[in-house]
């Protein structure tokens, strides 16, 4: 089984044709606000989650990992 880390990273590297890090910047990886949205939807319906706006005040692969992470344990 994937852990959200390497379904994050294969999925950005699907969506932006970027091979990122953990420690790699949204930003950097080609993340814009729709590429965003989509990707949103996408993780949403893939972790069973609902994110919020706290999802744009992360900055980080790892970060936004996290945040799925603490939202699965939420539920």
């Amino acid at each position: 089984m994937e852990s959200i880390e390497e379904i994050l990273l294969r999925k950005i590297r699907q969506k932006f044709g970027s091979s990122p890090t953990l420690t790699d910047g949204l930003t950097y990886v080609g993340a814009d606000s729709i590429g965003m949205a989509e990707l949103t939807v996408e993780l949403e319906r893939e972790f069973g989650i609902k994110m919020n706006e706290t999802i744009f005040s992360l900055e980080t692969v790892q970060e936004l990992a996290d945040y799925i992470r603490s939202l699965q344990q939420k539920a």
